[in-house]
């Protein structure tokens, strides 16, 4: 009986060169941060590495594509897609009203809870004790700024371009702490230089919609073929497999149950 060719023999081809029925693959360019662990980071060889550098190579083996990483800053991502600078967008880009204005998204492929991270002793009472003090965050995230004026108007918010910065500047004692996504606070945590580091403040979203693949708007074939490849990779288990790599145990990523709202 003929079988569909997926996962790791679909991957093999694709290294090749090639597809399933052994035509050349099509080349997809597609841009990673590569500086937000535990979703994308450089290696010292200067590879790719990370959850989402998984999931996106399990995609692009799906729907018998040949992609190429690019790396790119967070913040002008959107801009140099629709330079054409590359094809697709795979890198924690949160799915909002305001970005859907100028671009497509694919179903969200993973969703996270956001969290304060704060120097250890430095907050009893949140978020009291953060009262005149400066946090640090992503200056491109989805709403941040609008978020901490809302909500926290007494805590000063200092915008940065990486988590590699945020967390030098935690260090140097610049700022007092951080709002982030849990993952990558998480991942900091877990390294010597987030000993002197704790959660202050989680299990909220600051947009709850997940995030997903970017495309420019009009790339439709493009889209729902990953689109199919994702639901693919959550029904046979794939998904909840690349995450445990990167993950710790019982931390949810799970999307599919945005699809449908």
């Amino acid at each position: 009986m003929m079988k569909t060719l997926t996962g790791m023999g679909a991957a093999a081809l694709v290294a090749l060169g090639l597809s399933a029925s052994g035509a050349a693959a099509e080349k997809i360019l597609v841009a990673t941060e590569a500086s937000y662990p535990p979703f994308s980071q450089t290696e010292a060889d200067g590879s790719y590495s990370g959850f989402e550098i998984d999931l996106g190579n399990e995609v692009c083996a799906r729907i018998e594509a040949e992609c190429e990483w690019v790396k790119q800053d967070f913040d002008g991502a959107i801009a140099a897609l629709l330079a054409d600078k590359f094809r697709m967008i795979f890198s924690a880009m949160s799915i909002t009203d305001e970005r859907k204005k100028v671009a497509d998204f694919s179903l969200a492929y993973f969703n996270v809870k956001d969290a304060f991270v704060a120097r250890k002793g430095e907050v009893t009472t949140f978020p009291d004790d953060l009262a005149g003090k400066t946090i640090g965050g992503y200056e491109a995230s989805a709403g941040v700024r609008a978020f901490m004026a809302e909500n926290y108007p007494d805590i000063e918010f200092r915008g940065y371009q990486r988590f590699d910065q945020i967390a030098a500047d935690m260090q140097a004692g610049r700022i007092v702490g951080a709002l982030e996504a849990e993952t990558p606070i998480r991942e900091f945590l877990g390294k010597p230089e987030g000993a002197d580091f704790e959660i202050v403040h989680s299990g909220f979203c600051i947009t709850c919609s997940g995030a997903g693949a970017m495309f420019r708007k009009g790339d439709d074939e493009l889209r729902e073929r990953v689109n199919t490849a994702l639901r693919e990779i959550y029904a046979d288990g794939t998904f909840d497999t690349i995450a445990a790599r990167w993950f710790p145990e019982g931390m949810n990523l799970r999307a599919d149950m945005l699809w449908d709202q």
